[in-house]
């Protein structure tokens, strides 16, 4: 959260009620430590052991020994002998959400006992993923104890500050309402009522204060972020005036009304709150509030504008020229003219790129948005470069772009396939013309490296549709005049042949098929590939020559398919899903959201003159005394 100091503050400005201290709580427990940290720039505040119990999250225990706090122990005494179900952690410094967090050492390792109970210690040893998070250790069957010591064997190391932090130690976080039942009980009363109802109106007001602001109120937004993070200031005092050590952090729930209003605010700083009620909630609600901490991320990345510095032929990214692909194999073709359309899946758009490697155009929407679109299942938000829809000219996932000669006059359309098995045609100056929807059983799957692809065959005047196992034939007019299926099930890569017979790759065979659907057999393999290679692309250039490019990084151009003009090393790294194009033998890939592009005639000539140089040497040197 925003703080104008990188530690742990007490209470904010607004905060109207004194918390007691532990010692002067009437309630059962208290905590220990190894040590204590004192603020280096306040020697008065001290982050005690009793922080890490007192419910909130935005201040916490951190120990005071030199190093980066492995050997160091905090220790829970309940106060009595209790039925322990589960052990809750919410480790590190969680006051400014992921930037404290990374700051601090934080518990890596740890050893937990359970003891003062009958039956002896109980012990375990967690291991905790570096993340922000509230680690449950459910119990395979409950302890009766009094005392839960948590021993740091390992950390992970504060990038900034070496101090080891725990925002806070409970037990029984999810099964607890039955030690929680004279504070229940208080807020069922009027006393709280009235509180409540005055609170509410305090963070209208703050709301307010900062929407009437023209840069914000920090003060106001200090405020609405603690209410949402640490529960509203009214139920603290109450919390350790009724509720024992360990189940204070249950007793306290983020506040709906502030919640409410960090939504409505949209403003990125308030994450670390949102993170916060999210960490102190589970089921359902911490589900809509993950969400709405991912779609927070997204918009904060969106408000921080794209990216203007994108190098020609692109990288990962959501601004013009960058693609965006998630691990899915990005399609790509090459016009007449050498500009180069890819149908961007991530970004739900069709880019288009000049021969320079500039992109110079895009279709689907020129605003970028944020989304969770994603095959048939959402993914966590992220930002697109175009906003996902269903309208016409728009986008959701495409799978494939297919271009369509029109004639010497009309240039070249192109057609889109999406994840929702609509197939859109473009005029050659983009504008939308016709788009259907493919009627086919098939689940396109995410992660499976492509199931959904485009042929135009100028021979047959028709547009072919490939989803999964089935292909479809359509007229431009969208009338279907054929379906059949896949004898070799789906292809991981197709193209078509200048004789107008399709080319489908199976894993490392391509075989020949025709568009009605007979299967003519293997062609390529790794007969003619080499061996090791797991996936492949293929395609043909404007000369009708033949290329196909393996995930090792090995070019092959035929002149014919048993006749191979020559093979060169397109890429020293393995090529993940590699989607091609070719023109005058100049070969473009996508690969990890980038386009290579490779003069392969140079290249291979360059290889054969290296070839000739070292033998004329190993021949110099065989004659040399």
């Amino acid at each position: 959260m925003s703080r104008s100091q990188p530690v742990l503050l007490a209470l904010l400005p607004l905060l109207t009620l004194a918390l007691p201290t532990a010692a002067e709580a009437a309630t059962n427990g208290k905590a220990t430590a190894s040590s204590v940290k004192t603020d280096t720039d306040d020697p008065k505040v001290k982050y005690t052991a009793d922080k890490a119990v007192d419910g909130l999250l935005t201040q916490g225990w951190a120990e005071g020994a030199s190093g980066y706090g492995a050997g160091s122990w905090l220790e829970l005494d309940l106060g009595q002998t209790i039925e322990v179900k589960e052990v809750n952690l919410w480790g590190g410094n969680l006051s400014e959400g992921k930037k404290s967090f990374r700051e601090y050492s934080r518990p890596k390792k740890v050893k937990l006992t359970l003891s003062g109970g009958p039956g002896g210690p109980v012990e375990a040893e967690l291991l905790i993923l570096d993340q922000m998070q509230r680690y449950d250790h459910v119990l395979e069957t409950a302890v009766m104890a009094r005392k839960v010591r948590v021993e740091v064997l390992e950390v992970y190391e504060g990038f900034v500050f070496a101090d080891l932090y725990m925002a806070e130690v409970a037990v029984n976080f999810r099964r607890s309402r039955s030690e929680l039942e004279a504070y229940i009980k208080w807020l069922e009363g009027p006393e709280a009522t009235k509180l409540s109802e005055k609170h509410e109106q305090s963070i209208k007001d703050a709301y307010a204060k900062i929407k009437a602001a023209e840069f914000g109120d920090r003060d106001a937004m200090d405020f609405i972020m603690d209410e949402a993070a640490d529960g509203a200031d009214w139920v603290k005092p109450k919390v350790l005036q009724l509720v024992d050590v360990g189940f204070r952090a249950a007793a306290i729930r983020p506040d709906d009304t502030a919640l409410d209003a960090l939504r409505k605010l949209k403003d990125p700083n308030g994450i670390a709150a949102i993170e916060m009620a999210m960490l102190r909630s589970y089921g359902k609600a911490q589900e809509e509030l993950e969400e709405i901490v991912e779609i927070f991320y997204a918009y904060s990345e969106l408000i921080g504008g794209p990216d203007l510095s994108v190098p020609n032929w692109g990288q990962k990214g959501w601004s013009p020229g960058q693609l965006q692909s998630f691990g899915e194999p990005v399609p790509i073709e090459i016009n007449l003219n050498g500009d180069l359309y890819v149908a961007d899946i991530g970004n739900n758009r069709v880019q288009r790129f000049t021969y320079e490697g500039k992109a110079d155009a895009q279709w689907g929407g020129d605003k970028a948005d944020i989304t969770d679109a994603w095959f048939t299942e959402g993914r966590t938000w992220y930002v697109s470069g175009a906003a996902s829809g269903e309208e016409s000219g728009r986008f959701i996932n495409p799978l494939d772009v297919e271009l369509i000669p029109m004639g010497k006059d009309q240039g070249e359309a192109f057609a889109v396939l999406d994840t929702t098995k609509r197939v859109q045609v473009f005029d050659a100056e983009g504008r939308p013309m016709i788009g259907w929807t493919v009627q086919n059983t098939n689940t396109i799957n995410s992660g499976v490296g492509g199931e959904g692809y485009l042929a135009w065959v100028p021979k047959k005047q028709r547009l072919y549709v490939v989803l999964g196992n089935e292909m479809i034939a359509y007229t431009l007019d969208a009338q279907e005049v054929g379906r059949w299926g896949i004898e070799d099930g789906t292809p991981n890569a197709m193209e078509v042949a200048k004789n107008g017979k399709l080319y489908m790759a199976f894993g490392r065979d391509i075989v020949m098929y025709d568009v009605d659907g007979f299967r003519h057999g293997v062609i390529w393999s790794t007969d003619q590939l080499g061996l090791g290679y797991e996936d492949l692309d293929i395609t043909i250039d404007d000369q009708k020559r033949i290329w196909i490019v393996t995930d090792q990084g090995w070019a092959f151009k035929y002149k014919t398919p048993k006749k191979l003009e020559y093979k060169v090393k397109m890429s020293d790294l393995s090529l993940v899903r590699p989607r091609i194009a070719a023109q005058d033998d100049i070969l473009y890939c996508v690969d990890r959201d980038r386009i290579i592009r490779l003069d392969a005639m140079q290249a291979y000539l360059d290889a054969q003159a290296e070839e000739a140089e070292r033998a004329a040497e190993a021949a110099e040197a065989a004659e040399a005394p």
